[in-house]
């Protein structure tokens, strides 16, 4: 080899021009101080990936320059960079300039793939971490890895599950039978129904459910905020759905949900400040907290403490220490502080389960409106969040030689207007990058207004949405289904739905 570590260590290392500027940007996005901290882990992602690096075939811009010191270190650490370079590139004789070179693609590379996997994160440092371990095969914090088919990852299907949409699921021109591929390959397997009261689309979701149930042994957390979901049983005498997933009702604060829901999936400095700032952005969503920047930085203190002492955590906790947090900065009791008293009146969560044992079997959640509106919505939230962490944490699911991805676990939210519209991150992160891991989200609300609040893509992400009846203004409705769907025409039982880039309408019961 004709190269020594003394010359890399004092060679100048430089990408282009245009990947500098997004190093740039990734110091902020991970709040990094030095440009060679971004510069490493692009460089260690590129040499990741098993395919080749290609060198551009055009001269680019250069950006500026960090010294081989500072972007590999010195001694042993050095050394160890300079063997992956050269066992990647397969050259073991080579110069300085080549080294140079190489670097440069591997460090541009590496950010082109970063960013990408910072937008399937949304822009979420946890969930990039967590890729990056996954894609590194390293420990997770705690215990090894979760490989798929273990008892933390295991998956509930093993080929295509065709869903009947609805008791009957018939096209209206053809009466022929319409079936929706749940987990096929390229497809999203989640679902959006809408209709106003009584229309009828908690028949077609219970239906749809339970047809999933008897393909896959796939487990079920249902929230239900009307109370009569569990012993739903259709316009056929049906089985009750409660019964059809071996499902657990649980109704708080008269029984706790038995999950230690603050579990984390981090235990390091970062994974407590990740998880405070969690936590603060479920509890500012409560109608009785509107947090003040002041607020939220004493809500962020006081999840961060509790969450570093207390194991396991629980709300108790965090009020605990919200009261030490305002005490100690001479401050005024408020809204944020009535607010934590209130959600700990009565105990909503009991750390009996971690999550890992908790998604694996089947629940309904029942919120019914006499439960204070605060304790409905920090439980959706933070079951959320504990679904969205435990979920995407895991490696992705087995794909059979069809395509098909293997199944973790369904999530169902009935009349889901009571959350749709806060832009609750969790349930934005399960819409967008739950489908590689074997998740299943349905959304059931009363109109295609309810979704206006959340982002533009949030029902492009939906493998199926179906709309009966409705009082929605127009654009929304055309929005959801296009300019050909005339809610007006819509008899009792049909539905307009929208799949594979089609719309029919169907009596689906």
């Amino acid at each position: 080899m004709s190269i020594s570590l003394v010359e890399v260590a004092g060679a100048n290392f430089r990408t282009d021009y245009e990947s500098d500027q997004l190093n740039t940007e990734f110091m902020g996005r991970l709040g990094m101080r030095k440009r060679y901290l971004p510069a490493r882990l692009a460089i260690s992602r590129s040499l990741a990936m098993s395919v080749p690096v290609e060198l551009p075939v055009e001269e680019l811009e250069p950006g500026k320059v960090i010294k081989g010191d500072t972007l590999f270190g010195t001694g042993t650490e050095l050394s160890v960079w300079l063997a992956l370079i050269l066992e990647r590139a397969g050259e073991p004789d080579i110069d300085t300039k080549r080294l140079v070179s190489l670097v440069g693609a591997h460090w541009r590379r590496g950010l082109t793939k970063l960013d990408e996997e910072w937008e399937q994160a949304g822009a979420d440092v946890a969930q990039l971490v967590r890729r990056l371990v996954e894609v590194a095969e390293l420990p997770m914090a705690g215990g090894r890895l979760p490989v798929s088919g273990s008892a933390s990852g295991a998956t509930f299907s093993s080929g295509e599950i065709k869903v009947p949409l609805g008791e009957i699921g018939e096209d209206v021109s053809t009466q022929e039978k319409v079936f929706w591929s749940l987990n096929g390959k390229g497809g999203a397997p989640h679902t959006a129904i809408m209709g106003g009261s009584g229309s009828g689309k908690t028949v077609m979701a219970a239906a749809m459910l339970r047809a999933i149930r008897e393909q896959a042994p796939v487990p079920l957390l249902a929230f239900d905020f009307k109370g009569d979901l569990a012993a739903f049983t259709g316009t056929n005498g049906q089985t009750a759905l409660a019964e059809a997933f071996e499902a657990q009702v649980i109704e708080p604060p008269r029984m706790p949900i038995p999950l230690d829901v603050l579990a984390l999936s981090l235990k390091d400095q970062f994974g407590i400040d990740e998880a405070a700032l969690r936590f603060r952005e479920s509890f500012s969503r409560l109608k009785g907290s509107k947090l003040g920047d002041r607020q939220r930085n004493y809500v962020h203190e006081a999840a961060a403490r509790a969450l570093s002492t207390d194991e396991p955590c629980e709300l108790r906790h965090i009020r605990d220490r919200l009261l030490e947090v305002y005490e100690e900065h001479e401050a005024k009791e408020d809204g944020a502080t009535s607010s934590m008293e209130e959600l700990c009146r009565f105990p909503l969560f009991k750390p009996e389960m971690s999550p890992a044992e908790f998604f694996q079997r089947s629940w309904i959640i029942k919120l019914p409106p006499n439960v204070p509106e605060d304790s409905r919505t920090i439980v959706v939230n933070l079951l959320l969040d504990a679904l969205d962490q435990y979920l995407n944490g895991l490696v992705d699911a087995d794909t059979n030689p069809d395509g098909a991805r293997g199944l973790r676990i369904l999530c169902m939210i009935d009349e889901a207007h009571q959350i749709l519209g806060t832009k609750l991150p969790s349930l934005s992160r399960l819409i967008r990058m739950s489908r590689s891991k074997g998740g299943a989200v349905m959304l059931v609300s009363q109109s295609p207004d309810d979704f206006s609040g959340e982002d533009d893509e949030f029902l492009d992400n939906m493998g199926l949405v179906a709309a009966f009846a409705t009082n929605a203004k127009p654009g929304a409705a055309a929005r959801v289904l296009g300019k050909g769907a005339n809610f007006t025409n819509l008899q009792t039982g049909q539905c307009f739905v929208r799949f594979d880039k089609t719309t029919k309408k169907i009596k689906a019961w």
